[in-house]
């Protein structure tokens, strides 16, 4: 029986990918002379359209002493410009149905809205606004400082495992940017002055360092007259490119922390791994990987340590290669009773025992079950223009979704052995474990 089931989830992937692909969902590409890169990705289920602008611009371009001045520019990108004052750029969007928002990363910071088409050039006009027309005058500035500070001290600072989290990232990545935090530390916050914000904002928020990617309803013939009419004419900048140092390799650090209202203990293992820009070969085998141990609760991982032994809560494994600089693997498991001190001896074994388990069979399984998943995104143009834009922003190409089913299938069990062997003997990695309030490490 699990074999006819297996053998039809095998034809429904893939005539479910045929189908997409013979729909035309690709991506298609232009550029403008100020250096804007355009994608386009055609979707006509529905009259709506995301409109999404990506900045090649994070958390590791800031400037020593000045973390979190890319997320506070952020929130001062909805203070206004001249044409369009304070909160009228919110306003104008929610008046029109507009879904709008936007994030900072560590490689990029987005901005977007979904509407519908017949909305599209209100929100191109806005965009493209506060893209070089951004005022920030001295209240608005230490009103969203402010902010950003409180947001700081809620999300983190109150929370002792978002703590943790920081610290283990700090410890993995020793003095490599991403080792910073993205909301930037108390003190460096409330630091940060007007000029700086300016001087960031005249530097990274420019056409030739953006990439614009409209997803849905719109064909490129109509693409290239709305986004030249209102992106065409804006100046580029002298761009400053961040270097990032190669990392040691090989270098294991440990942290262990306990601290108060932690009330269930974690342990969390984190590897600095290869990505789109670093060793892309190994990209795809450490996705198979991460979904195989630890992706959902069928996983080896959930079913040994959650289900039999019944030694932890949860357990689970995600893999992010889509990166500037290096990608990140993590292992996560949330313990029930007390860590002690071969908690950490059992996971390892397991992780072992499951690798050695896995064969052809199951691997199929696992990447099957990875195509399907991304067959029904793609009916969704939020997630479509944000794979497309941050791939592209990070230097990938804007077709890597299209290429995904291919470069999946292509992973081989030879593959995923060398992906875990690169993990365990050659990646810089880091254990973590958080101990509750009221219990203490027995080593």
């Amino acid at each position: 029986m699990k074999k006819f089931w297996l053998a039809i989830l095998l034809v429904l992937s893939l005539e479910l990918w045929q189908e997409a692909k013979a729909k035309g969902l690709a991506t298609q590409e232009f550029y403008l002379d100020n250096g804007l890169q355009v994608i386009v990705i055609e979707n006509h289920k529905a009259p709506i359209v995301e409109q999404m602008l990506f900045y090649k611009v994070g958390a590791v371009d800031e400037k020593p002493g000045q973390g979190g001045i890319a997320h506070l520019l952020e929130h001062l990108m909805f203070r206004g410009t001249a044409k369009v004052e304070g909160e009228q750029f919110n306003r104008a969007l929610e008046k029109n149905g507009a879904e709008s928002n936007a994030f900072t990363a560590q490689d990029v910071t987005a901005y977007y809205q979904l509407l519908d088409i017949s909305r599209l050039e209100l929100a191109m006009f806005l965009e493209a606004d506060r893209m070089r027309n951004l005022e920030i005058n001295d209240e608005a500035f230490a009103t969203e400082r402010d902010i950003v500070f409180e947001e700081r001290k809620q999300r983190v600072d109150s929370n002792p495992t978002a703590i943790f989290a920081e610290n283990v990232r700090a410890a993995l990545w020793l003095g490599h940017p991403y080792g910073r935090p993205v909301t930037g530390q108390d003190k460096e916050i409330k630091n940060l002055t007007r000029d700086m914000a300016v001087d960031f904002y005249r530097t990274y928020y420019a056409p030739n360092n953006a990439i614009l990617v409209l997803a849905g309803d719109i064909d490129l013939a109509t693409a290239k007259r709305l986004v030249n009419k209102y992106y065409g004419n804006l100046k580029p900048s002298e761009l400053i490119e961040t270097q990032f140092d190669k990392l040691p390799g090989k270098y294991k650090n440990k942290i262990e922390m306990k601290l108060p209202g932690v009330k269930v203990g974690r342990m969390i293992k984190m590897f600095a791994t290869p990505s789109l820009n670093f060793r892309p070969e190994m990209v795809y085998a450490l996705e198979v990987l991460a979904e195989y141990l630890g992706g959902d609760e069928s996983a080896p991982l959930y079913q040994t340590l959650v289900i039999d032994d019944d030694i932890a809560a949860s357990v689970s494994t995600s893999y992010s290669g889509i990166a500037r600089s290096y990608g990140e693997f993590v292992l996560s498991v949330v313990p029930k009773g007390e860590m002690t001190g071969d908690f950490e001896a059992k996971i390892e074994n397991e992780w072992q025992k499951s690798l050695k388990r896995l064969n052809q069979k199951r691997l199929d399984m696992v990447k099957q079950k990875m195509l399907v998943d991304l067959v029904y995104l793609q009916d969704n143009p939020s997630v479509l223009a944000q794979i497309a834009g941050y791939v592209a922003a990070v230097g990938g190409e804007p077709d890597y979704w299209q290429n995904y089913a291919q470069n999946i299938n292509s992973v081989t069990l030879e593959d995923i052995t060398e992906a875990a062997k690169y993990l365990q003997e050659k990646a810089q990695s880091v254990v973590g474990v958080l101990y509750p309030e009221e219990k203490v490490s027995n080593e």
